[in-house]
């Protein structure tokens, strides 16, 4: 029988971005593992993920035309624990990105292995299966972004949106906090993680980012199979970009997300899949332009290495 006590691992939102000439939407950032039995000692695995956005500019101007921007991001990401200690694991991410710009002056699409991303975890407390009604666990994480994917791609011999490219070109440093409650077959998770983004050498700086989430879940199974349905709420914020010292217009923002997902276990293969609808969004834009989230979808497998004692 899978293990009730489960947690969720590092979600990192998404990147907003300014545009040369259409406006463009944000960037998906795709980092959340779902949530994983911890009676694995390690794991590895493959997540897609998916988001649109729309954006528009009415000039309300006999000589300019209204412009728009339809923004897809796309990323298949390897992901892997390896766990060091007993309350000490290594996360790894590495993304593989495909990023679709069809505007009204631009179509761009830019493909290839983005910032690879390192975190380390350790749980100050787990009670786990100790615990004869209520399981607690707590999670903090620490790590980085490693510049490795392209940030200075062109078209036209002009560099294309930032929020197109693959990497970012800067090393840029991650918390997370993380922390469970459960009791029989029900549960409730609530997760902040924090980027602090730093200046590439061009002297870009997307704006720190801050998420929080809450989910209740429930554990069912079979006589084969086990299943974990969750709901809740995302809720994601961004300051805005920097060209140097100058602030960048239409970048950064907040928006709330209903999400509803559900795990598929059998044996020690884990089907993850979830679905995020916008409540509200506020990006910051001037007063021609509008950027919009679509909805957002995520599909994993992971396989599960290792049981612990």
């Amino acid at each position: 029988m899978l293990r009730l006590y489960v947690f969720i691992t590092l979600s990192l939102f998404i990147h907003l971005s300014s545009s040369a000439c259409d406006v463009c939407g944000c960037r998906l950032g795709g980092l959340s593992y779902g949530i994983l039995p911890q009676h694995y000692q390690h794991m590895v695995g493959l997540k897609y993920s998916y988001a649109h956005f729309r954006a528009e500019m009415e000039h309300n101007s006999e000589y300019f035309s209204d412009e728009y921007s339809d923004d897809t991001y796309q990323r298949m990401d390897l992901i892997g624990r390896i766990t060091l200690l007993p309350k000490l694991q290594l996360n790894v991410q590495l993304p593989y990105l495909i990023n679709e710009m069809d505007g009204t002056h631009q179509k761009v699409s830019s493909n290839g292995i983005g910032d690879p991303v390192l975190m380390m975890y350790y749980t100050p407390f787990n009670t786990g299966e100790s615990a004869n009604t209520w399981r607690h666990s707590f999670l903090l994480g620490g790590g980085v972004k490693l510049p490795l994917g392209d940030f200075d791609k062109e078209d036209g011999g002009v560099i294309i949106n930032r929020n197109f490219q693959l990497g970012s070109g800067s090393l840029d440093y991650l918390l997370t906090a993380n922390y469970t409650l459960s009791v029989d077959d029900w549960g409730l998770n609530v997760e902040s993680s924090y980027k602090m983004n730093v200046a590439n050498s061009q002297g870009y700086r997307f704006g720190n980012q801050f998420n929080v989430s809450g989910y209740a879940f429930c554990y069912l199974e079979s006589a084969t199979f086990g299943f974990l349905p969750f709901a809740g709420a995302y809720f994601e914020t961004s300051g805005q970009h920097r060209d140097a010292k100058a602030i960048q217009v239409n970048t950064g923002g907040n928006a709330l997300f209903a999400t509803l997902g559900t795990q598929i276990y059998y044996r020690q293969l884990n089907l993850m899949l979830d679905y995020q609808h916008p409540i509200s969004q506020n990006y910051h834009s001037d007063d021609v332009a509008t950027i919009t989230a679509a909805n957002r979808f995520s599909i994993g497998l992971i396989y599960s290495i290792g049981k612990t004692d």
